[in-house]
């Protein structure tokens, strides 16, 4: 009944009036109903052939047809770099030997979710072989977990809505309208306190430049104060050891290097799986070296020389500056949801199924306390507000890309199983095809 519901809803938003209506489109509780029937295995294209990267798939359980499901997409509409109707013709290939079922998860934005309906709404024939169910990926803060020393950062994805939601869409506008509001803020304290060095250095910030490594800042999605960070050691240094040094660019010159290939981002694109700890700007410039060197072909190495004591003092300035900006355990600001307020929302929605995204990665390093009896608590916080909407968490995660991460697997699957959850899984895609994690890999 809830599902008739829910399909008559969304064929009176999408003002369709067609037979075929809904047939691939999962409601609520068929999406319940075929995640009762997924394995492990369906989710994942192969094995991993290197646990500490992500992308190594062999591909096996394409070959073998056993790969059937992805349920955490993103598009363009948030940090993914496909827009949807790409996304829904790749994924047309895994439909041919069974069903595949697609879940659009765009962070913090459901209009994703609405063209994946409308396009395949209107040729049933042609995606009749998908199965799609609208979702979105709400990111939150948790605070009020026994012996935390920092915030965690827990993502909620949802099934199996209504992206059309007036309340839905309401509550996802006003938390991006002030996260944007929150970047303008910090940036403008960054050119502030910075100015001198900016000035030196010939740099003028903006947001648009800094979405080039983390593109959801000039959207008001997902995070805030951590982006700008990356941006302004990335943009610093890059014009201190390459745009404002002479030596260097007539080094590169000599070997023909394109100018389009000299730009800040490049770098953290490049070496991405470098960038795995908080010590951010000394390994920037360790892979702006790296860089540097791919682009004369290896055949000149570079060593620059180390960061000036008065560069540091600033990227110190900024890093303060962008925590202070960042929720507390103390204060989350307007732009922020904290876990338990999002999920009291969602079950206040007349359709939506929760779903906890790679719970491996909550920033696990800020709680003090073993990690099952962490979760033990966790899960019963996640059930006490989310209610009977509060069904699913992402066992099948399929890209962790630390061994950590691994390590913490059995302690949260033994701490949820008096919950007898349902399990989820995707490969939390961002790049041009609907397998690809990562866009630069």
């Amino acid at each position: 009944m809830l599902d008739k519901e829910y399909k008559t809803t969304l064929a009176q938003e999408l003002k369709i009036n067609d037979i075929d209506f809904g047939k691939n489109i999962l409601g609520p509780q068929a999406f319940l109903d075929y995640l009762s029937l997924l394995k492990k295995e369906n989710f994942a294209p192969g094995k991993r052939l290197d646990f500490e990267t992500v992308d190594t798939f062999d591909n096996s359980n394409i070959d073998n047809g056993l790969f059937c499901a992805n349920l955490h997409v993103h598009t363009h509409y948030s940090d993914g770099t496909s827009d949807v109707k790409t996304i829904l013709e790749d994924s047309l290939k895994f439909a041919e030997k069974k069903p595949f079922l697609l879940g659009i998860t765009d962070h913090d934005t459901v209009e994703g979710a609405k063209e994946a309906l409308s396009i395949v709404s209107r040729d049933y024939n042609k995606y009749k072989n998908i199965k799609i169910v609208a979702g979105v990926e709400i990111s939150t803060v948790g605070t009020h977990f026994k012996k935390q020393t920092g915030t965690l950062d827990i993502h909620t994805l949802l099934y199996g809505i209504n992206p059309f939601d007036k309340r839905l869409n309401n509550f996802l506008d006003e938390k991006r309208r002030l996260k944007f509001s929150l970047a303008e803020e910090v940036l403008n304290k960054l050119k502030f306190a910075l100015s001198e060095l900016l000035s030196s250095l010939q740099i003028t910030l903006s947001l648009e430049e800094a979405s080039k490594i983390h593109p959801m800042i000039t959207k008001g999605q997902d995070e805030v104060s951590h982006p700008l960070k990356k941006y302004i050691y990335a943009k610093i240094l890059f014009s201190y050891y390459v745009e404002n040094n002479t030596f260097v660019l007539e080094r590169l010159k000599k070997y023909g290097v394109s100018e389009a290939l000299l730009s800040y981002e490049k770098p953290v694109q490049k070496y991405k799986k470098m960038f795995n700890n908080a010590r951010y700007f000394y390994i920037y410039k360790n892979a702006l070296e790296k860089y540097l060197s791919f682009l004369t072909g290896d055949k000149e190495q570079f060593v620059l020389n180390e960061i000036p004591e008065n560069i540091i003092n600033n990227l110190l300035k900024a890093k303060m500056i962008c925590e202070e900006n960042h929720p507390s355990l103390e204060n989350i600001q307007p732009a922020f949801s904290s876990f338990e307020e999002t999920l009291a929302f969602i079950s206040s929605l007349d359709f939506g199924i929760i779903s906890i995204a790679h719970p491996a990665r909550l920033k696990l390093s800020n709680i003090n306390k073993d990690i099952r009896d962490f979760f033990s608590d966790f899960w019963a916080v996640y059930k006490k507000y989310g209610g009977d909407r509060a069904l699913c968490y992402e066992k099948y995660y399929q890209s962790y890309d630390r061994r950590k991460y691994f390590s913490y697997l059995e302690d949260i699957d033994a701490a949820a199983e008096k919950y007898s959850f349902l399990f989820t899984g995707g490969i939390d895609s961002h790049g041009d095809n609907v397998i690809r994690r990562c866009p630069y890999s």
